[in-house]
């Protein structure tokens, strides 16, 4: 039996529905470490996405598994402060910010032996664009990578100056740099990089657990951390358990010790006092409009979808907190001000608004969600308020894998993402592989952009709230 010390960090997950709302989970998390030598750290997840490749993958549970396994060249630390992780902190600006150097940190190795340097994370970043599926695609389309004949430094020319670049793009996980040996296909996405721990690929079990092991070479962790060499944990293992009733009796046996708890399993667990309750920020999740439908290109209609929700009621579902801004509370761009544009509970505007568009209500409307017990409630709460309105609702399940990589046949879409920053506009909401709504507009991606290619940070900002601003009122998702 595996002893978990009562230690844990709390996950939220915020969720924008209709464009007026985010709800944020006060999710309770128990982690334990025993230290050098101990047991491995046991994290409970309701799924396993199948695909680790950091370069191939959005999925949120993979980026927090292959974050223990792969890093980028840059972080960003507590205070917002952006430092060099397998680069050095400094970074060489010119052309009016359309070219940037940045000189590697020396005696990095990847899990496979292969030494890093600038032809590596050149050819990592080929491979990113080469494979045209990652979230970053669009930031890096156009973006040229050259490594320098000394062998550490590497230049990106970029197509229109980015004055966060470094920040949004080269310190994001999905932004890892991987082993030059490693090819576009892997299975499972077990590729290797430079991070403290390493796939083994011996110990996964396909829908019931994956292991990370221990990188015992590993000299190069961020500044803040006190060990500077290899971790202590041996092992991280990752148990995927679909019934949340299950997830919870394998964390009070002792069986986990990182869990992510439903509302109904809060109080029984902190009543115990060998658990310890944490609350952090988790990912988005969203209700989008597929526009390729004429029905949903009309902003009447998407409106009245968004003042027939009830969002406290939702947010009773779970451990949720109803919020207002496209934005989650902690990522880069978030503006409370954003507020003041989105739409509230009012189901008689509502039915108004359907009447003047002539929207017709006897056609079946089609709401997708991934298969997932959370979504399946939630998406049972959005189909009664939906009737409450007139709409014929039918909720239609297919795997997370599949929305991703595949056309669908919808009218709503209930899904998420995790992003820790204003892009997110642009990328589902932009030309690219995550467009999944369709959305024919530059409109927010232009905005985006505008942001991104000024100095100036007051109208950076305000060029993030404009985005901000078209997407509540628009009801854009």
């Amino acid at each position: 039996m595996k002893r978990c010390l009562p230690q844990a960090w709390s996950h939220r997950l915020v969720i924008p529905v209709a464009l007026a709302w985010l709800l944020a989970t006060l999710g309770w998390i128990v982690a334990r470490s025993d230290g050098l030598g101990g047991h491995p750290l046991v994290i409970i997840w309701g799924h396993d996405p199948g695909d680790y490749d950091p370069h191939h993958t959005s999925h949120p549970v993979a980026q927090a598994v292959f974050r223990h396994v792969c890093e980028p060249l840059f972080y960003e630390d507590f205070d917002g402060v952006v430092r060099g992780l397998l680069a050095e902190d400094e970074v060489e600006y010119g052309d009016d910010g359309r070219r940037l150097t940045v000189r590697l940190r020396p005696g990095i190795t990847f899990h496979d032996g292969a030494r890093l340097d600038a032809r590596a994370v050149q050819a990592s970043f080929e491979r990113l664009q080469r494979l045209g599926v990652s979230p970053l695609l669009n930031d890096l389309r156009d973006v040229t990578v050259a490594a320098q004949s000394d062998g550490r430094s590497v230049v990106f020319t970029l197509p229109d100056p980015d004055y966060e670049f470094v920040r949004l793009v080269l310190s994001n996980p999905y932004a890892a740099i991987v082993s030059p040996q490693v090819s576009d296909t892997v299975e499972s996405g077990f590729i290797a990089c430079t991070g403290p721990y390493r796939f083994a690929p011996s110990l996964y079990r396909p829908g019931q657990s994956l292991t990370l092991v221990r990188y015992p070479d590993y000299r190069w962790p961020p500044a803040y951390f006190a060990n500077r060499g290899a971790a202590y944990i041996p092992q991280i293992r990752f148990i995927f358990e679909a019934e949340r009733t299950k997830r919870r009796d394998y964390l009070l046996d002792d069986e986990g010790c990182v869990l992510s708890l439903s509302r109904e399993h809060v109080a029984p667990v902190a009543a115990l006092p060998r658990f310890r309750l944490y609350e952090a920020t988790g990912g988005v999740t969203y209700l989008g409009f597929n526009f390729q439908r004429p029905r949903w290109q009309d902003a009447r209609v998407r409106q009245a979808v968004a003042l027939a929700l009830e969002k406290t009621a939702l947010a009773d579902l779970g451990p949720f907190l109803v919020a207002d801004t496209p934005l989650a509370p902690n990522a880069t761009g978030y503006d409370p001000r954003v507020a003041a544009f989105g739409y509230g509970y009012a189901p008689d505007r509502s039915r108004a608004l359907l009447a003047q568009a002539g929207f017709d209500a006897d056609t079946e409307v089609v709401l997708l969600i991934p298969e997932s017990n959370t979504y399946r409630e939630l998406a049972a709460a959005v189909q009664q308020q939906l009737e409450a309105i007139g709409l014929r609702v039918r909720v239609r399940e297919v795997s997370r894998a599949d929305i991703l990589t595949q056309r669908q046949d919808f009218d709503l879409l209930l899904f998420d993402y995790a992003w820790g920053d204003y892009r997110a506009l642009s990328i589902f909401l932009g030309p690219g592989p995550r467009n999944l709504l369709n959305y024919p507009g530059g409109d927010v991606a232009d905005l985006v952009r505008k942001a991104r290619t000024t100095a100036d940070r007051d109208r950076r900002r305000q060029f993030v709230l404009e985005a901000q601003r078209l997407v509540l009122e628009q009801a854009l998702w």
